[in-house]
C-alpha cells in the first residue's frame, strides 16, 4: 500500500497519467492521514483478513493476492468497474485485465513493474480467486479498542484481563 501511496506520488509516469490527473484533488491513496485514505486502507485490510482464512489462499504468493486486491479496489475506485461486475464477471473470464485500451490498466500495469516486477497478466488467476470476496460487508467503524479525540487524534487502548485459574494471583 506505501507503494501505491509512493509510485502516484513520486512516479513521472503517474503524475503525467490522465487517470492522477482527473483526480487530482484526492489522489486515490491507502495510507495517508485522513478519513478517505483510512476507509480505503480498511476495505483492504479486510478483504485481505478474509482471504487469508480460507484454505485455497495458500496457493498464491502474498504479494500476488496483496497486488490483485490492490487492482480491485483501486479499479473499483477509479470507476473502471464496479463491484457487481468484479464478482460476477471477474472469476469467469479475463477482458477486463487484458484491454490494452483501459487507461487504468495501463496505470496499474506500470505500478506493478515499477514496485513489484510483475506483468498485469500474472495477476489473472489470484484476481480472478480475490474477487469473489468483493461482496463482503465491510466494517469502517473504529476497532474497540481506538478512540477519536476532539482533536482528530486516534488513542488506542490495551486491555488486559488476568484470569485466575489456580487462585494464586
Amino acid at each position: 500500500m506505501n507503494q501505491w501511496d509512493l509510485y502516484i506520488e513520486h512516479s513521472e509516469y503517474a503524475k503525467n497519467h490522465s487517470l492522477i490527473k482527473a483526480n487530482k484533488i484526492e489522489l486515490m491513496q491507502f495510507k495517508q492521514s485522513n478519513q478517505k485514505s483510512y476507509a480505503k486502507f480498511r476495505e483492504l485490510m479486510q478483504l485481505i483478513d478474509c482471504t487469508v482464512l480460507d484454505i485455497q489462499t495458500l496457493q498464491y504468493k502474498p504479494r500476488v493476492l496483496i497486488a490483485s486486491m490492490m487492482y480491485i479496489l483501486l479499479g473499483k475506485y477509479f470507476k473502471n468497474f464496479t463491484s457487481n461486475q468484479i464478482f460476477e464477471q471477474f472469476p469467469r473470464n479475463s477482458f477486463y485485465l487484458l484491454d490494452k485500451t483501459s487507461e487504468f490498466n495501463d496505470l496499474f500495469g506500470n505500478f506493478l513493474l515499477y514496485s513489484f516486477g510483475f506483468e498485469l497478466n500474472d495477476l489473472l488467476p489470484s484476481i480472478q480467486y480475490t474477487s469473489t470476496y468483493v461482496r463482503l460487508p465491510i466494517s469502517l467503524d473504529l476497532p474497540k479498542a481506538v478512540k477519536m479525540t476532539k482533536e482528530n487524534v486516534l488513542e488506542v487502548f490495551f486491555f488486559f484481563e488476568s484470569f485466575n485459574i489456580l487462585g494464586t494471583f
